[in-house]
Formats: structure tokens, sequence, C-alpha cells
């Protein structure tokens, strides 16, 4: 070893010792350190291996959630109209009224219905109450204890269920409310009455909607900011960050739990006690206590992670218990966790109570109304919130912008109701204000109200209504009808003008100021138009005719005033055209529009002629004028014959008293005849085929000229069959059928093959209906039959007696003659 190095090593051991001991330890650790230095967060790595910028986390506790599980609130059950029900001697002893079809006719096997469906699906989709069922033993981080009560409309209805005998159901604890055990009195009895005076949607309590969300979960507040007067407490996380420090090993971010002790641990910096103060005076100590130890620095402090706290929450509540939610809560968080207030729990009075303290009393009012939620106050562990039953209510319906049910507070009266409802609506009708009321000693009472004197056209109160505004009491119910949809002051223009429709009556108006030339269509009548007015007071109608030329030619002094309701009506001199219908074996079958004059042949020709297959000869024409004529014709005739035949069966009815059994008996023959004779009557009339013109076409050359080329009227049916191939055979034969047309077979030879004349056929009646509907009577059995023909055999109706009824005439009559011959012979002796 060359000794001339000796005095280098000497020096550069002495200038390491000095490094040592001006170099403070951590820096020593963090350039030196190894995997075997603990490392500053605890978490076995040395300080090299800590990446550059990432937060020291010194308690692993510090960044682990704080979210309590929480039971999903129970599914509220739908409520409409068709589920009011009478609620037995409760609800009709409060709200009398007559059974109505709307109601069903109890409501309690309805909730035991619903009751046992929601006990059915918590056993499957609630785990606190499926381990109560199965005796598993699961507990609830919630300590929720359920007591149910009865649904109070106020103070007064609450002592009248009490006073009938309604008991209050208690649950075992631990057990989660049955919302469907809720009697919704409130509702059922406001209902039960509206529904009688027309209202025809359910009213409902206004607020608890808002907590109808059914939340699976209640997670703590996260975004809400940290106010400097946040106390902070044990199990919060501070996120203090530090920089612009000489010393490079503290240039960095801490994330420290606030310990049960109340203290947080920065590494190199030590223990600080920050429990039970602000947020602005832990900043202030953390800050103090670094400039005790750094010289020159930077630093910032944050929130990391909130703690939770306990609260109760108690009373009308659909959920009650004890809940862990986050430090930064309000009253409106926890009772959203609790599932909102009951129907029978106040919205207007729900007390912070504090170490049984008073702390504050929430308004919910404000928030749901105006979103002011200043008395919404931040709660603290331990804290008691209160939801007592419901206040007093009433109710307002009608032209209002948001119809319910509404909680009262002292004093409140009808304009502070409308203005909880949101005011009115603009069809309101002020005049038009109904106060139906409970009075102990009177009953129910209806009083009525004149908003013109309570607020004025913008819906503001008056100034000067104390007076006409009332005070609203529990149970009032308020209606404000709405205005007429009748319009008062207007006047009609209808027919042949541009700008049909309703116009504004003014006094003085005339129908100059109404009517102008200009506003007439080309088609318009300017001869006669029509003023229908009717009488505002007994709707009478008169009729005055006007023409509107003359109107235009003459002076103003001329014109006709107009009164409220009056109809101004052009008619136009356009007609609508007149249409015939071909149907059948034309080329082109379907509706035309005659000219005036217009003949068959003509139309004929317009459908593009016949067809190939067409048998003109059966033409059918059927004419609706001639349907009417005859229609009438046959009403008169059928009137005629059944007030003579009905004549007859009374004279012979009137002939029988008093009449020995047998010629009674014949008298009630002739009747039952005449009877039979109208029924027969009414059959035929059913049969005609009313309207029909006979036609002889064979062609349409040979039709054109002749008098069968008729002109056409309007809606005439025209239908050309195809050619028949049988002759039918109907009336008093043995076999009415239908035969095959057969060349060189006469009239007896078509009745044979229908087996021949029956016992009771007419002979002399018997005639021929051609296919184009014409009948030939005379000397039928040598006329010629043709295919289309039916052949008709009347039935001949004779008078016939019964033979023991003869034979007992015939004995009477010799009887008589003997006993006539035996008397002259006598005198004769």
């Amino acid at each position: 070893m060359n000794i001339s190095i000796l005095p280098h090593v000497a020096k550069a051991c002495i200038w390491l010792i000095v490094f040592l001991m001006v170099m403070p330890p951590p820096l020593i650790a963090q350039t030196l350190g190894g995997p075997g230095i603990p490392s500053l967060g605890g978490t076995g790595l040395g300080a090299r291996d800590i990446l550059p910028g990432s937060p020291v986390v010194t308690n692993p506790t510090a960044i682990q959630p704080l979210a309590p599980p929480q039971t999903p609130c129970p599914a509220v059950p739908s409520r409409n109209l068709q589920s009011v029900a009478h609620e037995g001697t409760t609800l009709n002893d409060f709200w009398p009224m007559e059974p109505s079809s709307v109601l069903p006719a109890s409501a309690e096997e309805r909730m035991k219905q619903e009751r046992a469906e929601h006990q059915k699906g918590l056993a499957l989709t609630d785990p606190l109450q499926a381990g109560q069922a199965g005796g598993k033993g699961l507990s609830s981080p919630l300590e929720t204890q359920v007591e149910t009560k009865p649904r109070g409309l106020g103070t007064q209805l609450e002592t009248k269920l009490q006073g009938l005998g309604t008991q209050p159901e208690t649950k075992p604890q631990g057990a989660i409310q049955d919302i469907t055990t809720k009697d919704f009195t409130v509702e059922e009895a406001f209902s039960q009455f509206s529904v009688l005076h027309g209202v025809k949607g359910r009213l409902q309590q206004f607020g608890y909607d808002f907590f109808d969300t059914q939340a699976t979960s209640f997670a703590p507040v996260l975004d809400a900011p940290v106010g400097p007067d946040y106390v902070i407490g044990p199990l919060d996380s501070l996120s203090i960050h530090i920089w612009n420090v000489p010393d490079q090993s503290l240039n960095r971010s801490y994330i420290a739990p606030v310990e049960r002790d109340g203290m947080i641990v920065i590494p190199q910096i030590g223990a600080i006690p920050i429990g039970g103060l602000t947020f602005s005076q832990a900043e202030r100590a953390i800050t103090s206590r670094l400039s005790a130890h750094l010289k020159r620095f930077e630093v910032h402090v944050a929130m990391a992670r909130l703690r939770t706290i306990k609260v109760y929450v108690v009373g009308e509540v659909v959920r009650p218990g004890a809940y862990e939610i986050s430090s930064l809560a309000t009253v409106s968080n926890a009772l959203y966790a609790a599932c909102g207030p009951a129907r029978s729990g106040s919205l207007r009075q729900v007390r912070l109570v504090r170490e049984s303290q008073l702390m504050a009393e929430v308004d919910f009012y404000q928030f749901l109304l105006a979103g002011d939620r200043r008395q919404d106050a931040r709660l603290q562990s331990g804290d008691v919130i209160v939801v007592p039953p419901l206040g007093p209510v009433a109710a307002i319906s009608g032209a209002v912008k948001r119809a319910g049910i509404y909680e009262l507070k002292s004093g409140i009266r009808l304009t502070d109701l409308l203005q909880l409802a949101s005011g009115l609506t603009p069809a309101a009708n002020h005049q038009r204000c109904q106060l139906f009321r409970l009075d102990p000693g009177k009953g129910r009472v209806i009083l009525d109200v004149d908003l013109n004197a309570v607020v004025d056209t913008t819906g503001k109160k008056r100034p000067t209504s104390n007076g006409s505004d009332l005070v609203i009491q529990d149970g009032d119910y308020v209606r404000v009808g709405s205005l007429p949809t009748q319009v008062a002051n207007v006047v009609t223009l209808a027919g042949a003008v541009k700008n049909p429709g309703p116009y504004e009556y003014k006094p003085g108006m005339g129908i100059r100021d109404l009517l102008k030339p200009d506003q007439l269509t080309v088609d318009a009548y300017l001869d006669s138009a029509e003023l229908i007015r009717t009488d505002p007071f007994t709707y009478q109608t008169k009729v005055i005719s006007f023409s509107p030329k003359a109107l235009f030619d003459s002076e103003k002094g001329n014109d006709l005033p107009l009164q409220r309701m009056d109809q101004v009506v052009v008619g136009t001199q356009m007609r609508p055209p007149n249409v015939v219908l071909l149907e059948g074996e034309v080329k082109r079958p379907g509706h035309f529009t005659l000219e005036t004059g217009e003949r068959l042949s003509s139309v004929l020709k317009r459908a593009g002629g016949l067809t190939n297959n067409a048998f003109p000869e059966g033409i059918i024409l059927v004419r609706e004028s001639v349907r009417k004529r005859q229609q009438a014709e046959l009403d008169r005739f059928l009137a005629s014959e059944r007030q003579r035949l009905t004549a007859q069966s009374a004279s012979y009815a009137a002939g029988a008293v008093g009449v020995p059994g047998g010629a009674a008996s014949g008298q009630a023959a002739e009747q039952q005849v005449l009877a039979l004779r109208l029924q027969q009557l009414e059959a035929v009339a059913v049969r005609l085929e009313l309207g029909r013109v006979v036609v002889n076409v064979r062609s349409i050359e040979e039709l054109e000229g002749t008098e069968d080329d008729i002109t056409m009227e309007a809606r005439d049916r025209i239908v050309i069959p195809q050619p028949p191939k049988t002759v039918s055979i109907i009336g008093s034969v043995k076999n009415p059928s239908t035969v095959i047309y057969r060349t060189g077979l006469n009239f007896e030879d078509y009745v044979q093959q229908a087996g021949g004349l029956t016992e009771d056929a007419n002979k002399h009646e018997m005639y021929v209906m051609r296919a184009n509907g014409s009948t030939e009577g005379a000397y039928v059995k040598i006329k010629e039959m043709r295919p289309g023909d039916t052949v008709v055999i009347p039935q001949k109706i004779e008078a016939k007696t019964p033979t023991l009824a003869l034979w007992q005439s015939i004995a009477s009559i010799v009887g008589s003659v003997a006993l006539v011959a035996a008397a002259i012979s006598v005198i004769g002796n």
C-alpha cells in the first residue's frame, strides 16, 4: 500500500463523518435505505420504492370506505280512484256518504290480500325479513324498531278513530313496516267525498311522493363541500399536501386518519391533536405544528374520507330506527334514509332533538315549494329526528294549478291555501268557489266564497280581504269552479264564405260588419241568405231572410243589426251532381254522373255497352223516387186493411157476448180467421220488392228513341244480369222448385215438374212473372215460357164448415120446420 495516499484517505473519512453528522436521518434512510428499511407509510417498501407524487398512507384504514349497507324501502302500492274503499264505521262515521259503484264495498279484504302478497315478496327479496323467517338470526346494521299506528286526519280524526276502538298494530323489533297495512285514511276520506262532487282524479297528500323513490341503498354524502365549521372526529381522514420544503423527503402528500383519541400522525412531524376542532381550527393547528419543524414550506389540508354518524329517526315514518349516515348529512338525508314520513306523519313539524333539547324544527313545505333548505340542519352523532303525527289538513281541487291535500299551520287562510296550490288557473271562476266544512253541531255545511273579494285578477291577495279571507279549519274541502265553455260574445258566419266560423260580437254590430263582399266565394248565392237568431233567454230560434246583393247595394242605414249568438248562413248556387249506379254485365260498371235529361241508352253507352254475356231482357231498374212512392202507398193500404180487419174482429167479439156456446164458438172462429188474414197481409208486404221499374230492353240500338228509353234520375240503380237458364215454380204446388228451362215445354209441363197443383190451388189466379219484372195472367196455359220466368200459383181460401157442426145446423132447421107445421095443424083444427 502506498503511504502517500493515507492522508487523502484520512481526509475523506473526516469529510464523511462531517457529512453524516450534518445530514438528517430521513435523508440517510432515503439515500441508503434498502429492502430491509421500513417505509414511511409502513407498507414494507423502502424509501426509494415510493413513487414520486404518490400519497403516503399513514394508516391502511384511512382509505377504507365507510358505506354501511341499507335495507331497501318497501314498495309503495299504486293508488288510484278504483282503490277507494269504505273503511267500515271509522270512515263512514267521519265522511258519511251513499254507496257508490266506483268504491269497493270493503277495504279490509283488499288490505289482507295485499299484506299476504307483500309478505311473500319480502321472503324472496328482503334478506333481513328472510333471515328472521328462516330462523338464521341474520343481523342488520340498522337497529330498526317498527310501530304502525292508525293514519289520522289531523287531531279531530285521530280522536275519533281512538274513540271508535281503533287500536295500533305493533310489530316485533327488527321487522320492516309493511306499507300495505296503511289505511290512507286522509286520502280515502277526501276521495270518497270528492267523487260524489264530480272529481275524477283522486286527491293525493302533497309532498309524500318525494320519498316514494325506491332507492336500493343510501350512499353517504360525498359530493358536498366541507365548510370551515365542520367538526372533525374519529374515523375522519385528512389529505395533507406539503411542498416547497428544502428537505425533499418532506415534499409529499399524506392521508392521515383521525384516531379514536383525536390525533393524526404525520411521519417525521409527529402526532397532532385535532379531534373536536372545526376544519378551520384543524388547518391552523397542522400549519402551526409544521412551522415548528420546517422553516420554509407550503401546505394544503382537505378532507379525504368522512366518517359516519349514528342518528335515530322515530315517530310517524315508514321505517323508524337507527341509521349510520355521513357526517355531512342533514335532517332531509336521514329522513330519506328512513323512507320518508308515513302518510300519517307531519311534513311541517319535523323536529331535531340533540341531548334532549330541541335544536331545530324543519318545515319541508319550504323546501318542496321554494327550494329553501336553510332549516335543514346538519346532524351530529346521537341526534334524534322526530316526525310527529299529521297536523290539521285541508283539501283543494278544481280550477287550481296543483290540487291536493295540504297540511295546515295555525291561522292559515283561504289565500294561503290557494298559494299552496300554486294559485288559480286561467279558467277559474272567481264567483264559483265553495268550501265544505265539518261543523260538530250542524254536520257538513257549505259556504259560498266570492274570490273577487279575496284575490285580484292576477291571483294575488287583496290588501283589504281580511273580512272575506276565511280561516281554514281542519277537514275543510275547497272546490274552485271553472268558467263555462260556451263563448258569450260570439256571432257565427257559415256557408259559402271564405272564412267561416265564430267572430267577436261588438255592440252596434251589423251584417255589413260581419259579411263583406270579398268574403263570399264564387258560388255564393247573392239573392237570398238567412240570419238565424236565437233568443238568449228562451233559446227559441227565428229565421230572417235577406238578400246579400241588395244589402251590398243599399246604404248603411238598411243594414240589419246583429245580436249575440246570431248565425249568418250564405247559400251556394252549385247543386250536387246526379249520380247513377251501373252493375252487372256492362263493360265499365260503377257510378256515373248524369247530364241534364240524359236517358237510359246514353248511360249504357257511356259504360262501354253490354258485354257478350249480358241478358238485357232481364234488366233491373230500381228508382228511389218510385220506391218512396210505393212505400207510402203500401203503408197507407196496410193501415186501412189493418183498421178494417180490426174493426171486423171487434164486431165479432161484441156479437159473441150473451150468445150460446155454439154461436160463440163460431164467432171465435171468425176472429181467428181475421187474425190469420192480418198475419198473411203482413207477410205479403214484407216480400214485396219496391222501387222496380219495368223496362223492355233487347239491345241498346233497339232501345234508343223508344218509350222504354226513359230519362234517368239521381240515385237510379241499373243491374244487367247474365242469361238465366231456369224457370221457377212457386205457390200451391206439391214441390215448389226451380227447374232447367227446356225449349218446347209449356206452362203445364213446368207445373207438372213441380209435382202438380195442390187441392187448395187457385186455378183462376195463376200468372207468370217475366224476367224484366212484368206479369202476364191471361191465358197463361198457352203462353210461351222463357228463361228466367217465374210461375206463381196462388192459394185458394174458402170458408169451410166442420161436418158435425153442419149436421147440427141441419137438424136444428128441420126441427124448427116440424114445430111450425105442427103449430099450423093445431091452429087449423
